[in-house]
């Protein structure tokens, strides 16, 4: 059973990161920032989430535990944001950085745009912090960036494997 449900989200997995990647690309051709826009590519990974899903539970005969539907929901989410997210570094990193330049000044200067709102949370040092920090960025952050982002996907993962178990109808 572990080796399905690994099997099931690393197939499910590495589609998925090749489609956020190809999402990016799409991006990259009609934006000067594809990855300050590229937010809506969760909804990707949530798709192929519940495809895996309900492909394993098919397979195993209409029989889902929540521990399986969730393992399977958070392995094929971790795997689909390290592809997307590698996929994206070696773009910028060997292809073009341009992506990567516009998305750290657009962030500094949303920051610098927003010191007065942000006043309420960050003292003087915190937000100099912020600035400097925008500075020193690497294009390997970007793959922490898609993990952490991606995470919200947890909400969604947990909801369909409570949708989607069936555990009183098995068959002995």
């Amino acid at each position: 059973m572990k080796k399905k449900i690994l099997r099931i989200s690393l197939i499910y997995g590495i589609i998925a990161g090749i489609v956020c990647f190809l999402f990016f690309l799409v991006l990259y051709s009609a934006s000067d920032n594809p990855l300050k826009e590229r937010r809506p590519d969760v909804g990707i990974n949530i798709l192929f989430i519940f495809l895996a899903i309900w492909i394993y539970k098919r397979r195993n005969g209409t029989y889902l535990h929540f521990y399986e539907g969730f393992s399977i929901g958070f392995l094929t989410n971790i795997i689909a944001s390290l592809v997307c997210g590698l996929s994206i570094y070696a773009f910028v990193k060997w292809i073009d950085p341009a992506p990567f330049t516009a998305w750290i000044t657009q962030g500094k200067q949303f920051i610098i745009d927003q010191k007065d709102s942000l006043d309420a949370f960050l003292n003087e040092e915190s937000y100099n912090l912020q600035l400097k920090a925008f500075d020193n960025a690497k294009p390997y952050q970007i793959i922490f960036d898609d993990l952490m982002f991606k995470q919200f996907a947890i909400i969604a993962i947990m909801l369909i494997s409570m949708a989607l178990r069936k555990q009183g109808d098995a068959i002995s």
